[in-house]
């Protein structure tokens, strides 16, 4: 990776995690955090430390973190029985699915993880999308449930999961290009790498 891809990443960094210390839709700054450590923990066998998430979501952390190919629908409803929200879980994922794809980063560019900041205070905004309805998936989406629209319900959880891609896999607009180029890799080998990386962790899509 070059010099300045290496920045971009560094970049991406600062504001993925100074998003994750701040407020979001359904959870606090401090409980964002919370996610984080948790899931750094989970993904390496290690038991975190004391947390303010509450059961449904310190197990819903560590499920999406390390055995995410074993959630089912029954688990969300779990869940949201008691109290978590849909849309609560929907920014969960966002927030350890982005953790997950910028520590794996890291590891294969030979860094250490990033520090986690201090929180900022502030509360949720607890805003709805309207439109958003169960389509074909397991959470309400905006349309068909598939990827582009996972994290629709949540008002810009959306646009910083592309920001996480753009930077470490390629830009939205690009995806229909079968020419495409990133840092000397051609599409095919960019592919060949994404395809063997969901095989390893049985990602059923």
């Amino acid at each position: 990776m070059t010099t300045s891809l290496i920045a971009e990443f560094e970049a991406l960094c600062d504001r993925q995690f100074d998003d994750i210390a701040r407020a979001g839709v359904w959870w606090t700054g401090e409980e964002k955090l919370a996610m984080a450590a948790v899931a750094r923990a989970a993904m390496t066998d290690r038991t975190a430390t004391q947390t303010v998430l509450g059961d449904a979501a310190l197990e819903a952390t560590r499920k999406v973190a390390a055995a995410a190919s074993s959630l089912r629908q029954a688990d969300i409803e779990r869940w949201e029985a008691e109290g978590m929200r849909a849309e609560a879980y929907v920014e969960l994922v966002g927030v350890v699915g982005r953790l997950a794809a910028i520590d794996t980063a890291a590891f294969g560019l030979g860094l250490d993880p990033a520090p986690l900041p201090a929180p900022v205070a502030g509360a949720p905004l607890e805003a709805t999308v309207p439109g958003v309805d169960y389509v074909d998936g397991w959470v309400p989406t905006d349309g068909i449930a598939f990827p582009p629209t996972a994290y629709t319900a949540v008002p810009g959880a959306t646009e910083l999961w592309i920001d996480v891609s753009t930077v470490l896999y390629m830009p939205l607009e690009e995806m229909g290009d079968p020419a495409f180029v990133r840092d000397e890799a051609t599409r095919a080998q960019i592919e060949l790498v994404a395809s063997r990386t969901s095989y390893l962790n049985d990602c059923f899509y």
